[in-house]
């Protein structure tokens, strides 16, 4: 009795958090989908909890295997968690037409079962995954199917970021000054904690154990609150680009025809040429000074595309773009420093282009072997 009052007051909990935590999101969202999508996925995580503790007040055995409407609702969920992933990814990729599309499985599937019970189908409780399968019937192929779905679901996340977060990290660091500014292993972490949601997901649904119950439900009100934490006050990072029209990055489709034209001792010059006067555009114009320059910006001075900047600083200039800007941020902080001694090291940062201080203490000491304070009293 004592487990069963500690495991339903755990579920109020997550539904009251995942209530709080969706109204939340949805109120700072402002122009950022990717936190819609999270909070719409706290409202459907607590709808699903609200019927799981509906249902287990009028079952007066153990808790009932693959409900039905916890399974469909649950469905939705890993879904629309697939959807957050996407949007990270790709910000704007998917449009309605798009997302109607990838959610129209559960659609259809849902449709198929509510006409079957509606036409008088036989539905059974089940109380263990033993019993599911020695009463397979249509209902219980339905609820198979829906498992299947949720378990696509939840692998499709885990796949996209295993295969994309490289290459979208290295995006930002060409393509930011300030990449240590974001939490570029955002979505490492994003995959560890939907891997949690879900392994505890699965063992709601089949769990009758109520001590593993009440476990279940604590280290699921604690992920969902570090969740929730981390999505609401991450650094948004913006992009000029859409990915409304492909999935690809700017520079996997970037034509590079009219920046190589000419043989390949033409392009060798021209390319010294611009780097040369990105040089000295960085040396007369200062624009390091800007804690948010961005390799656009520099497209509006240098008549060229962005994969061929981007390829600029790391042949010509043998660094990357962030690298290159930090260069020149740090060669700034130590002449500040030398000037104005009284000057404190946050201000020394500021004024530097750095938009905070640790990210200044971190790119310091690893151009220069030091740590700011100590270059400063020496």
């Amino acid at each position: 009795m004592k487990w069963d009052i500690i495991q339903f007051l755990l579920s109020l909990q997550i539904i009251g958090f995942c209530i709080f935590g969706g109204t939340i999101l949805l109120l700072r969202s402002r122009e950022r989908r990717a936190k819609k999508i999270l909070g719409f996925a706290m409202y459907l995580w607590a709808v699903m909890a609200i019927v799981r503790v509906s249902v287990n007040f009028y079952l007066h055995e153990g808790k009932e295997a693959f409900h039905p409407d916890v399974l469909i609702i649950g469905c939705f969920v890993t879904a629309i968690l697939a959807c957050y992933v996407i949007e990270v990814l790709r910000p704007g990729y998917l449009t309605l037409k798009r997302f109607a599309v990838f959610i129209s499985p559960i659609f259809l599937t849902s449709l198929m079962y509510l006409a079957y019970r509606l036409s008088g189908g036989e539905i059974h409780v089940y109380y263990s995954l033993k019993e599911l399968l020695e009463y397979f019937n249509f209902d219980v192929f339905m609820r198979g199917l829906f498992f299947l779905l949720t378990l696509f679901y939840m692998l499709l996340p885990v796949y996209l970021i295993l295969r994309y977060s490289g290459d979208y990290k290295a995006f930002l660091s060409e393509n930011v000054s300030n990449p240590d500014d974001y939490d570029l292993d955002w979505l490492k972490k994003t995959m560890i904690v939907l891997m949690v949601l879900y392994g505890f997901y699965l063992i709601l649904l089949l769990t009758d154990i109520l001590i593993l119950y009440v476990v279940n439900k604590a280290v699921l009100l604690l992920t969902w609150f570090y969740f929730f934490y981390k999505a609401l006050f991450l650094k948004p990072i913006i992009l000029e680009h859409s990915f409304k029209n492909s999935w690809n990055l700017p520079y996997q489709g970037d034509d590079e025809s009219d920046d190589y034209d000419g043989d390949e001792e033409q392009r060798g010059l021209l390319s010294k040429r611009y780097a040369e006067e990105v040089n000295q555009w960085f040396e007369k114009e200062k624009p390091y000074l800007r804690d948010d320059l961005r390799l656009t910006d520099l497209q509006r001075i240098f008549p060229m595309s962005r994969s061929y900047l981007s390829q600029l600083f790391n042949r010509e200039l043998g660094m990357s773009f962030s690298d290159y800007v930090n260069q020149f941020r740090i060669e700034e902080s130590k002449r500040l420093m030398d000037a104005e001694p009284q000057a404190s090291i946050q201000e020394v940062a500021e004024r530097s282009g750095f938009h905070s201080i640790s990210t200044f203490r971190r790119a310091f000491q690893k151009y220069t072997g030091t740590i700011p304070s100590e270059y400063k009293r020496n």
